[in-house]
């Protein structure tokens, strides 16, 4: 289980403050939502490199050692991000985001094919991380503003999570030479990184400003929290129910249903309303991960490279995503804004379809399933 725990923990000290930094942006330092969704994007970017890089380092030099750096260094990130709402402004707040995307991102693509390689189940690993966010934003949600606090606990929360790491037992380990640019790696996987891109953009121009938004129909950071745990949650339960299922099969029927997810977000007129939508979500981005994950490790030999690839496509939506909502949600408001996530997730699944039917893959799984009924 000391897998399982790391991912759980480092999940919620990463993931937990996702709920109060629009508001800390927004109220204590003034940033509108432009400038919101300028720093989510500089959050991501500085994911985007971690993860490509430290992915394709752990194939090259080793899981253990980019595992505990990159654990270690979060830990610093985090606590670094107290100092700065104790006593700095915008710039230094943004700057520390900005390190701190940088770190989470250097160790996920080792644990996760740690764990593949000990278990290789993703689905039932993925869902604690989904728990570790509920756990996080339930955690977080309950200081309120006491935004330092919040911080604190997320940073001790990692420490655990490192300390952990520290224990884990490493077999004698499997290096290779990777290319710095793996064209042919890439090529193989594009239907996944293309359509992954596309519906996570849009998914993220709804996230920047998605705690404002639930704001604007009633919800307090508390309930905020509760929300946001409704669908890590529903992933943990989910998740666990995947692994069966073809990859391919889950990626479909993760990015239709996300387009669905997000069209009844915008059929809420309360925040009690946004729950059962929470709960479609939690089914839909539960199928899209997981048949993603497996797709690009069962698929694969350089397992972290192709896995850091993914999580820097999701980075790149994390860029590109919070810059065009911020922009979208000043210009169109939020609703708006929601109805172009729902059509980008609709084209996602479109492409992923056709890049199924061009390369046959699909009359394999429609075999599959006969086969399986």
């Amino acid at each position: 289980m000391k897998p399982e725990a790391i991912q759980l923990l480092s999940s919620a000290g990463l993931f937990g403050p996702a709920i109060i930094v629009p508001t800390i942006l927004q109220d204590q330092l003034g940033a509108d939502e432009v400038m919101i969704g300028l720093i989510a994007g500089g959050f991501a970017t500085a994911g985007f490199l971690s993860s490509y890089i430290f992915g394709r380092a752990s194939d090259v030099y080793g899981r253990r050692l980019i595992l505990q750096t990159g654990l270690l260094m979060t830990v610093i990130a985090t606590l670094a991000q107290v100092v700065s709402l104790a006593f700095g402004g915008l710039g230094f707040f943004a700057g520390v985001r900005i390190l701190l995307g940088f770190c989470g991102g250097m160790f996920p693509a080792a644990l996760l094919v740690y764990a593949y390689e000990a278990k290789g189940k993703m689905g039932k690993f993925s869902s604690w991380g989904a728990a570790g966010w509920g756990v996080g934003n339930l955690g977080v949600g309950l200081f309120g503003t006491f935004y330092e606090g919040a911080y604190l606990f997320c940073a001790g929360i990692l420490l655990l999570s490192y300390i952990i790491a520290l224990k884990l037992p490493f077999s004698k380990e499997q290096r290779m030479d990777v290319p710095l640019f793996p064209v042919a790696l890439i090529k193989r996987n594009a239907p996944v990184y293309l359509s992954m891109l596309i519906r996570h953009t849009g998914a993220n121009m709804i996230w920047v400003t998605y705690p404002l938004f639930l704001m604007s129909i009633g919800a307090d950071v508390a309930w905020i929290g509760v929300i946001y745990a409704v669908n890590a949650f529903g992933q943990f339960f989910i998740m666990n129910y995947l692994d069966r299922y073809d990859p391919a099969m889950l990626v479909a029927v993760g990015l239709a249903s996300s387009a669905v997810t997000f069209f009844t977000f915008l059929l809420a007129g309360s925040f009690w309303e946004i729950l059962p939508a929470q709960v479609l979500l939690a089914a839909s981005w539960a199928c899209l991960y997981v048949g993603s994950l497996r797709y690009v490790m069962d698929r694969n030999k350089e397992k972290a490279t192709a896995t850091g690839i993914l999580s820097s496509v999701m980075n790149v939506s994390g860029i590109v995503g919070p810059v065009l909502g911020g922009l979208a949600a000043a210009a169109i408001d939020f609703k708006g804004t929601i109805a172009v996530a729902s059509i980008m997730a609709g084209v996602a699944f479109a492409l992923f379809i056709y890049e199924l039917k061009r390369s046959g893959e699909i009359y394999r799984i429609r075999g599959r399933s006969r086969a399986s009924t």
